[in-house]
Order: structure tokens, then sequence, then C-alpha cells
């Protein structure tokens, strides 16, 4: 019995040696690089201020956080102000979660959206309702949204119809350097977008006329 139990303990510490190497591998393994997007926002020639993007991974699961402010002053006076926070859980290409935040010129929205394992359910403030399958947002960061007709305002919560195509490759200023880039027209009931993509999927400018003609610009910082 002795010998039977010494045995069961050598055993024991032997897996236990073989075990924890590689659960202590597994624990140092670094998390890729948090990737970022900063941009510096422009109406026309006018800087009006920021939208900055943060991606962090831990294996599957993505974490996007992102934080915009827009002021247009006339006149050293505040005309229109802008503030949005929002962070996005992804699992894949799928939305996981959404909370967010926004101030568009003193009208607040706050939108909440979480995959309960069969459809992700969100809460917007002008209804709630729930989507089945791989749902996304303007995930402008992940070119597979290139694909999609259908995405989530992560400001309004709203389901939006959309379509996007290929319009050209063609050449723009990134960070001081001529770069030859993918342009996308994004077009919507509301929204008519240019995006700009390197050929390796890096998302690199956007442009978008409001109400008025005037642009709305993201550079890249």
């Amino acid at each position: 019995m002795r010998r039977a139990r010494a045995a069961s303990l050598i055993c024991a510490a032997a897996v236990a040696v073989a075990v924890w190497p590689a659960a202590r591998a597994a624990e140092a393994a670094p998390s890729p690089p948090a990737r970022s997007w900063n941009f510096r926002v422009f109406l026309n020639e006018d800087p009006i201020g920021y939208h900055n993007f943060t991606l962090t991974s831990q294996g599957d699961a993505r974490e996007l956080k992102s934080v915009a402010h827009y002021q247009v002053k006339i006149l050293f006076i505040s005309a229109y102000h802008y503030d949005h926070q929002a962070t996005e859980t992804w699992r894949g290409d799928c939305l996981a979660r959404l909370d967010s935040t926004s101030d568009d010129n003193g009208k607040q929205y706050a939108v909440h959206a979480l995959d309960d394992g069969q459809q992700l359910r969100i809460e917007a403030p002008s209804a709630r309702y729930a989507l089945s399958g791989c749902a996304m947002t303007f995930a402008y960061w992940n070119p597979v949204m290139l694909q999609q007709s259908h995405l989530i305002n992560p400001e309004t919560g709203e389901d939006v119809a959309v379509a996007i195509h290929a319009v050209g490759d063609e050449d723009i200023a990134v960070r001081g350097s001529t770069v030859r880039a993918r342009r996308y027209h994004l077009h919507s009931a509301k929204l008519e977008i240019d995006l700009w993509y390197s050929p390796e999927g890096e998302w690199l400018a956007l442009e978008s006329p409001n109400e008025k003609g005037r642009r709305l610009r993201y550079v890249l910082n």
C-alpha cells in the first residue's frame, strides 16, 4: 500500500513538473501589440478635432476603444460640438458587445449591445431589437466591413443598410508621404463616405460630405 501511494505521488509530481513549464509558458506568452489609428479631423481645410481608435487582442477576442472630439467655431464661438466614446468587443469578425455614449451638439445618445449566444441584442435610443448571425459596426479598421450589406451605427445603434463598392486605385498623402491606396465608396440612405486602404488592407483615410456641402476629412497621424 505504501509502495502504491509512493508511486502515485511520484506520478503526480512528474505530471506537475511536466505541466508547470507549459502553464508558465502560456502565462508568459505576450499578447499581440495594440494597434492604433489616430486621425486629425478637418472640415474642408479647417482642423476641428480628432478621432482615435485603439485595438487590443487576446486570443480570438479583440477590444476596440474609440474616442472622438470635434468643435467647429465661428468667430471664436462654438457653433457645433461632438463627443463620442465607444468600447467594442469582437469575437473574430463578429461584434460581441458594444457600449457607447455620444453628445451630438447637445443631443445625447447611449447604445448597448450584447451577444447572448443566440442573438445580438441592441438597446438604442430609438428602439430595442435583436440581430441573428454575425453583425458588424462601421468598423473601418477591419476591411471585412467592406463586404457587408448592413452595419450598426455605434452612435445611434441603428441597423443601417449600406452599399459599398471599390472605386479604384489612386495616390493619397499619408503622414507626409504619397502612397498608393484603393478607394471605396459607402452609400446609405443618409451617408456618403469615401474610404482609402493600403494594398495590405490598412485603413488610411476617410471623407464624407455634410449637409452644408463641406467635407469632413480624417487625416492619419
